[in-house]
């Protein structure tokens, strides 16, 4: 199989340096904005704040997960590292594929609803239970995300776990 040479390769771990840093500060700051529905005093600043968080998580941290996705793929194919050579790749596999799942199936929706309740109901949507569920639920979901993706890039540099011995 043909390898990157040693310039592509720096150019596609740096692009997948920064994809994993975005990835990863976008996740925080998603889960800080909400620290701000404290000082809410209108339903247009509670629905604002929502659609920041919506416009963060589909224009800056789902094109980042899948660009990690796309060069972790490429990382993989054209490297030595291969795709199943090592425990903690094979961790950083599971991770990826598992967050991005999740995240569509269930934090994106999520998020949605959160911008759709807070627009119907205003500042009264801090009082509705399925928007307290929503928002209680995101947030558990995004720390366990992102603290996840931070444990991951961890095992990325210091690289636990021997190889997996080949099968010959």
């Amino acid at each position: 199989m043909k390898q990157l040479s040693v310039t592509q390769n720096k150019w596609l771990k740096s692009i997948h340096l920064i994809a994993a840093g975005i990835w990863i500060t976008t996740g925080l700051i998603m889960f800080l904005i909400q620290f701000m529905s404290d000082d809410i005093t209108s339903g247009d600043q509670l629905y604002l704040m929502n659609k920041i968080i919506h416009f963060i998580d589909m224009k800056i941290l789902v094109p980042s997960a899948i660009v990690c996705l796309l060069t972790g793929f490429i990382y993989s194919q054209f490297t030595k590292w291969g795709y199943f050579k090592h425990g903690w790749l094979i961790f950083k596999w599971v991770i990826t594929v598992l967050i991005i799942v999740l995240g569509t199936i269930y934090s994106g929706p999520w998020i949605e609803k959160l911008v759709d309740i807070s627009g119907e109901l205003g500042t009264n949507a801090l009082t509705n239970s399925d928007y307290q569920w929503y928002d209680k639920s995101q947030n558990i979901m995004g720390v366990c995300m992102t603290g996840t993706l931070i444990i991951t890039i961890f095992l990325s540099v210091f690289k636990p776990w021997k190889s997996i011995k080949k099968i010959s």
